[in-house]
């Protein structure tokens, strides 16, 4: 029984082909469906309207991609019509994650190149990773703890990837200038509170937490070089769900491992 299904966005490049061998081992991991996805222009107007030529070969490809990483793995393919965006953000809506190359843009219509997956990780409602840069194999999973109200939400995603890949966890707070912050505890509190309630449900995961002096988004993205992943929240003020914040943005930008934007 499938119990949960990845999303991935499929263009031809090679941002994409990343992506989906990197969805195809999540789908592995978590022995969940894929579903591989290529948006297109309609030749003509009408519900029959054929897909543009080379999407079904961008299909194919991809899914033969995806069952040569992840032998087992029920993958299924889904032409849609219409811009690259909104048919990606609708299928994050039926997925539990969705997975986009780091410039997946090239032939997806409608955004210039390099911004679907920025577009899609600010406003999806489900948690969306961007493939980009190279894994380490042996490295921690990073978790951006920032004290704010969705610190849970990102630490809780981290423990649970970490546990999947059999890594340690490290969960950074990073503060300009070092002082208290007045969203959260000051500098000498329990920096192990926000990961004891994940430790119980998560025994096997070795984590600690870093509470350091500098920029979040620089302190994070220069972690990366030795990390499988890093996962950040959005932002919540202003409008719910639309702001990466400073941190978030850099990575989907400069990171050197996938980035995981973690929603509830």
């Amino acid at each position: 029984m499938i119990r949960t299904r990845i999303a991935v966005g499929v263009d031809g490049s090679a941002g994409a082909t990343a992506a989906v061998r990197w969805a195809a081992v999540e789908a592995r991991r978590r022995e969940a469906e894929l579903r591989v996805l290529a948006a297109y222009h309609r030749d003509r107007p009408g519900p029959r309207a054929a897909p543009a030529p080379g999407t079904e070969a961008v299909l194919h490809a991809a899914v033969t991609l995806a069952r040569s990483e992840a032998p087992g793995v029920e993958v299924r393919c889904l032409a849609l019509p219409g811009y690259a965006v909104p048919v990606l953000l609708h299928a994050a809506e039926t997925a539990d994650l969705l997975v986009v190359g780091a410039r997946p843009a090239g032939r997806l219509p409608g955004l210039p190149s390099g911004s679907v997956g920025a577009q899609v990780a600010t406003h999806a409602k489900r948690s969306v990773a961007v493939v980009r840069g190279h894994a380490a194999a042996d490295g921690p999973v990073l978790a951006g703890a920032d004290d704010g109200p969705d610190a849970g939400t990102v630490v809780g995603r981290a423990f649970e990837e970490a546990a999947l890949r059999d890594a340690p966890l490290v969960a950074i707070t990073a503060r300009a200038g070092g002082g208290a912050d007045p969203a959260g505890p000051p500098l000498g509190g329990d920096p192990d509170a926000l990961l004891d309630p994940w430790r119980e449900k998560y025994p096997g995961v070795t984590a600690h937490r870093e509470i350091v002096t500098g920029r979040p988004d620089v302190v994070l993205t220069e972690r990366t070089a030795n990390a499988q992943l890093v996962v950040v929240g959005p932002r919540r003020h202003g409008f719910e769900g639309v702001l990466l914040g400073a941190a978030g943005s850099r990575l989907l930008r400069h990171a050197a491992c996938p980035v995981l934007i973690a929603r509830p």
